[in-house]
Parts: C-alpha cells; sequence; structure tokens
C-alpha cells in the first residue's frame, strides 16, 4: 500500500509540476514490469496451471495450486486491463485522473510465484540430496555378472543339503563347506550374463576389488597362497560394506553367510550364491523406503489444500457478488455504464487478489523454503515439511555414530610401547632389540620406535587405520617417514638409505614389510593379534609378560572407544615376531557433540545412540557424551535401525501436560546406511 501510494504521489507531482510525457502512465517501468513478469507469470507459473486444470478435470478439487494461479492471474488480468486503459488515454492524449491514477502490479504475481517456486525447489532438492547417495551407489552396480557353472554332482549335493529339513543353518554351512572344500573356485567355467538374466539359485564368481553384483550367501572362496598361509580364520573373505553399515573397516565373511550386493569384496576370490534380484535386493529396499518417506506431503500442507478447497468456491461467489454489487447498485451518477463496469471487474479483481494466495499459498512453502535452507546453510539436509512440522513435537532423537557424533575420520589416540621394558626385563638377550634400534634414523626417539615401524608399514596400505597411522607419523617426522626430519634443531638429519621390501597385505589380519638398514633387516607385522605375534609361546618374553600385558593394553583401549593395533618384529637373528608396541586409534568426538545431547537433555528429550559399529566402542562414545548405556543400540543394519524407530515410536510418552501423548521419533544420521531410518 505505501508503495502504490508513493507511486501515485510521484506520479501526480509530476503531471501537475509539467514533466514531461515519459513519466505519465505507462512509464518505461511499466512497459520493463510487463516484458519481465509475462515470461513469470506463463512460464516460471505453468506449472501452477497445468496443476489447476488436472484438479478441477479429474477430481473437480480447487486446491493450493488453483489459488496460486488463480491470485496471480487475477493480478496480472488487473495490471493488463489497467496498462491497456493507461496507454489508450496517453495515445488520445486524455489524462483522466480516474485512469491515471492507477498502478499496475505485474510484480505481484511473479514474487507470489516466484516465492512458492523457490520454497518447492528447496524442499526437492534437500530430498535430492538425502537420496543422492542412494542413487550413486545403485549407479554403480554391475550391469553385468560372472556367472559360475558348476558340475552336476556338485549342484546335486548342493539341492540336497538345502533341501534338508533335519539339519539347521550351522549344520548346512558346514556341509556346504565340505562340498566346495574340494572345488577348485579359480579353475570353475564362467560365462558373462547380464544382471537382468542372473536368477536365484545362479552361483557367482566375484573377483578381488569387484562389487557384488546381486545379494547372496558365501558358498566358497580362493584366495592367493600368503593370503590363505596367513588366514586361520576358516576361509573367510572380507567384505567392504561401509555403505551399508557406516564403518570403513572389511567384515570377515564365512561360508553360508550373507552378502550384500553393490558392496566390494577384497583381496580374494569368491563364490556365492544368489539369493535375491532386483526390487528384491537390500539395496533396493532401502531405496524404496527412502522414496516411500519422501513422498509424504507434510501435514500442514495437505491441510491448506483441504481448506483451499472450500475456501477458493467462496472467493469466487464473493468475487462475483462484489462485481454485482458494484455493476448494479453503484450511483449511476458516478459515472457512466463502462466506468461502472470497470470500477465492478476492478473490485472483483482486488477480492480475488487479496484473498487468496497469501496466506495459504504463500506462507506455508515460504516457511518451508525457510527452514530447509537454514539447515542446509549449516549442512543439515532436511526431508521436506512434514519433518519441520512433527520436530516441534518431537521425545525422542536417535542419533548414528560414526560421521554424525563422531568426527568419521580415524586418529591415533593412545601409543603404548614395550621397547624400554623389554630391554629392563632381559629380554634382549641375544642383542636383536639393541641392533634394531641401532639402525633407527637419528631423529626418531627410542619411545617412538613402535610408531615408526607401524609407519613403514603402513607405507603403501590403503586401509582407514592405516592412514591414520601415516599421518601421525608425518606429524612427527615431516612427509618422508624414511628420511625423518627432528622435532629437535640439534639432531641431525637421517641420511641413510632404508628400504622396505616385500609389502603385503591381509585382508582382516594386517600388513607386512621388510626393512633393509644400515646393519641388519627386520620383518615388520601390524595387525590384530594373530597376524603379529606368530607363535606366541616362542617369545623371550613368556606370555605373562609382553603378550598377556598388550593384551590387557588392547582390551583398555577398547574399552575407552579406541581400536587397539599391535605391532611387532623379527630380524634376521630370530624366528619369531617380538611385540614392541599397541597404537590406540580412534575416531575423535565433534566438538559440538556434548553440548547438543546435554542441550537436547535439557529440554526433555530422550536420546538414543544406534550404530553399525561393535558394542564396546558404542558404551565407551556413549559414556562420553552423556547417552544412558540403556539406550545404546550396536551392531545394527539399516533395516534394523527403521526396527528400531518403529519400535520406538509406538511407545507412549508423557506431553507438556503430564499426559501421555504419542511419541514422536526424529533419527539424525549422515550416510546412506542411515537414510531408511
Amino acid at each position: 500500500i505505501t508503495m502504490h501510494s508513493s507511486m501515485n504521489e510521484g506520479m501526480n507531482n509530476n503531471m501537475t509540476d509539467g514533466s514531461p510525457s515519459s513519466s505519465i502512465p505507462p512509464t518505461r517501468m511499466d512497459w520493463l514490469m510487463l516484458l519481465l513478469a509475462t515470461p513469470v507469470q506463463f512460464g516460471v507459473g505453468k506449472r501452477f496451471y497445468v496443476s489447476a486444470y488436472r484438479g478441477l478435470v479429474h477430481g473437480c478439487t480447487m486446491g493450493m495450486d488453483f489459488l496460486v494461479a488463480m491470485g496471480t492471474s487475477s493480478a496480472y488480468l488487473y495490471s493488463i486491463i489497467v496498462f491497456v486503459l493507461q496507454l489508450i488515454a496517453k495515445s488520445n492524449g486524455e489524462y483522466d485522473a480516474s485512469i491515471m491514477d492507477l498502478t499496475p502490479t505485474f510484480e505481484t504475481g511473479a514474487w507470489l510465484i516466484t516465492f512458492v517456486t523457490l520454497g518447492k525447489y528447496l524442499e526437492a532438492y534437500a530430498r535430492g540430496k538425502t537420496a543422492g547417495a542412494l542413487q550413486t551407489l545403485m549407479e554403480l552396480q554391475p550391469v553385468s555378472a560372472t556367472r559360475a557353472i558348476l558340475p552336476d554332482d556338485v549342484l546335486r549335493m548342493m539341492k540336497e543339503v538345502q533341501s534338508s529339513e533335519e539339519m539347521d543353518a550351522e549344520e548346512k554351512n558346514d556341509n556346504i563347506t565340505k562340498i566346495f572344500s574340494k572345488v577348485h573356485v579359480n579353475s570353475l567355467p564362467t560365462e558373462e550374463k547380464d544382471i537382468s538374466e542372473i536368477r536365484i539359485g545362479d552361483f557367482l564368481l566375484v573377483l578381488p576389488g569387484g562389487r557384488i553384483p546381486t545379494d547372496g550367501m558365501l558358498v566358497a572362496r580362493e584366495g592367493t597362497s600368503k593370503i590363505d598361509a596367513a588366514d586361520n580364520n576358516d576361509g573367510c573373505a572380507y567384505i567392504d560394506e561401509s555403505a551399508f553399515s557406516g564403518e570403513p573397516f572389511p567384515v570377515a565373511k564365512r561360508p553360508g553367510d550373507s552378502l550384500y550386493g553393490a558392496s566390494v569384496n577384497q583381496l580374494s576370490v569368491i563364490l556365492i550364491q544368489v539369493t535375491a534380484t532386483g526390487s528384491e535386493t537390500v539395496l533396493s529396499r532401502i531405496v524404496r523406503l527412502v522414496d516411500e518417506a519422501q513422498g509424504n506431503r507434510a501435514p500442514i500442507q495437505a491441510h491448506a489444500d483441504r481448506i483451499a478447497s472450500i475456501f477458493a468456491p467462496c472467493v469466487m461467489m464473493l468475487a462475483v457478488v462484489t462485481f454485482v454489487c458494484w455493476a448494479v447498485f453503484l450511483d449511476s451518477s458516478s459515472g457512466s455504464l463502462e466506468e461502472r463496469y470497470v470500477t465492478a471487474l476492478m473490485s472483483a479483481i482486488s477480492v480475488v487478489v487479496v484473498a487468496c494466495p497469501c496466506a495459504l499459498g504463500l506462507a506455508t512453502p515460504t516457511a518451508v523454503m525457510v527452514g530447509t535452507g537454514v539447515g542446509a546453510v549449516n549442512g543439515l539436509l532436511i526431508k521436506g515439511g512434514a519433518v519441520l512440522e512433527s520436530a516441534f513435537n518431537v521425545k525422542t532423537v536417535v542419533v548414528d555414530k560414526t560421521g554424525t557424533i563422531t568426527t568419521g575420520r580415524a586418529v591415533v589416540g593412545s601409543k603404548i610401547e614395550y621397547v624400554s621394558q623389554i630391554l629392563k626385563e632381559g629380554g634382549d638377550n641375544d642383542g636383536w632389540l639393541k641392533q634394531l634400534l641401532s639402525d633407527l634414523p637419528a631423529t626418531v626417539r627410542q619411545s617412538d620406535a613402535a610408531l615408526w615401524f607401524a609407519c613403514c608399514a603402513e607405507l603403501r596400505s590403503e586401509h582407514p587405520l592405516g592412514h591414520a597411522i601415516i599421518n601421525s607419523g608425518r606429524e612427527i617426522w615431516g612427509h618422508d617417514i624414511l628420511k625423518p626430519t627432528s622435532r629437535d634443531r640439534a639432531a641431525p638429519k637421517q641420511t641413510e638409505e632404508l628400504i622396505i621390501s616385500e609389502f603385503q597385505v591381509v585382508p582382516g589380519k594386517g600388513v607386512e614389510c621388510t626393512i633393509n638398514g644400515r646393519n641388519t633387516s627386520c620383518q615388520v607385522r601390524v595387525g590384530n593379534r594373530s597376524w603379529v605375534t606368530d607363535d606366541a609361546e616362542a617369545n623371550t618374553l613368556s606370555p605373562g609378560d609382553i603378550i598377556s600385558q598388550s593384551d590387557d593394553d588392547v582390551r583398555s583401549l577398547r574399552t575407552g572407544g579406541q581400536i587397539g593395533v599391535y605391532v611387532s618384529v623379527k630380524t634376521t637373528a630370530m624366528n619369531t615376531f617380538h611385540i614392541i608396541g599397541v597404537i590406540g586409534i580412534l575416531d575423535p568426538l565433534k566438538n559440538e557433540a556434548r553440548s547438543t545431547i546435554a542441550a537436547l537433555k535439557n529440554l526433555g528429550v530422550d536420546v538414543w545412540m544406534c550404530t553399525g559399529d561393535h558394542e564396546l566402542t558404542a558404551h565407551a562414545v556413549a559414556r562420553k557424551i552423556g547417552i544412558d548405556k540403556d539406550n545404546v543400540c550396536s551392531s545394527v543394519s539399516p533395516e534394523g535401525k527403521a526396527d528400531l524407530i518403529r519400535r520406538l515410536q509406538k511407545r507412549r510418552v508423557k506431553g507438556r501436560h503430564g499426559r501421555l501423548v504419542e511419541n514422536r521419533v526424529a533419527f539424525v544420521g549422515d550416510g546412506i546406511n542411515d537414510a531408511v531410518a
């Protein structure tokens, strides 16, 4: 109103002051508004016209889109009428104040359409980002698979075992292992098939580093001789399921265990039997559940549509009544018949413009736009207006761990070394340790020896834990681990040439390398207990000393939320590996994690943690941020997270006035494994 009044005053002043005709309506600004508003009205606003038409034709309903189309069209029509009348009057040299005082409002419809469209775009953008990772993973699924052709006798025995009702699952898995114990997986004939041709029950061969084509069950695995010699874990295969579990570490799979399509096989050739294809795979079910969740409209928007279906006809009736009243009952002395009809039409259009789009058509989409926009700025993707509306009544919040409470980046926490203890307790009778220490670079302290050897072994590793160890070493010695610089400027820089050779990775076990130094060479192993000890009873110190102490230290680290990694060495003068240190690796908490959990609790919100990580790690993180141990769920699959949400939603909790109300649950996660929940 203020804008229109000021424009009218300025126009009247210009006319009375004798300004040039260019300032007489329609002005250049009016022409510009017409040119800019027309494509917005009929280009950007086309979707509202189409939706309104379909609603009228197919459902005889006047929803929110009808209100927007009718309101903006009325504003545009009003502006066109004023513009044409002023243009005719100007061309005829007639400056009737009743016409020239009117102002076209092309910008009104354009602004309304822009705001509503922008709100819908931001909502769709947030939904699209939520499903973007899922779509990316779907695109990574292999389009073809290698089907293995098994001998008839093997197929017959497999059918007998799987159809047996007398054997339990464990017995069936044992028999399957026996059946394939004499089958050479690498020698099986194969054929390439399109993924659409794969059927349940087919056997597929998956090479190292390849993605598993579809859901299946592991039936056999065959790896390299080095891996087989080191692996005493009943022929386990190691699968990267980080996209589903959120945890970056490979999972050990034994014959009979389930495998997810699109997960990545590690360094063994595996044979799987297909258990699900197409829309029945775990990944497809996740995508379907996410699509269903995102298809739900905000309750307030649905409510607004119901109101609009009643409100719109009422507004139209009021507009007709207004037109009739102004046209019929207006005093005839106030002008000619044409002027009376123009006044009646303007009044009817004014009713439509004022009543229709503002409160219902604009308020809800704008609220969604602002909410999702502010969330996006802060790295929070909100899945539509329904989530925003129900957030006010949330009584329970379930949080993921990795990447949500923690940073998702592994770093070295604790460093425990046993070199000093071995020297002190006489564990170096053969002088192997002193000879080993003499080959250390001058800039590496004895207390950091275990970390330096671990860095050498992990130099060519792609494992997240290996990256954490390397990054810790580079913080101390600089980029080149083999020629470390000193933290003490008085110490000389390493100039001796060190050579690392025979590097190998054993999935699920660890890494190994050989370091050739100035005086001796040694083998270094970094990994789990069975990998680094080789033969615990043969150590110079009894298992009750270093071995038992390192096990106790690793258990203590695990309780504190850290993963304990053993470091051992074997020189040419020894026949066994000796543990010289343990490195604790953790996923650090985000800075705001504790304060966020505390703030939620102060609001009376019940906070839970649901993660695919190990139980000890989950409870350790929960203790640090203040989540009750009874509210911690660990080792949970994506579908298990959704099941937890459903169970929590069925609970009744106390509302604001002490009454039992429905439990509203919010889930906070960062990966596609959290999308279903």
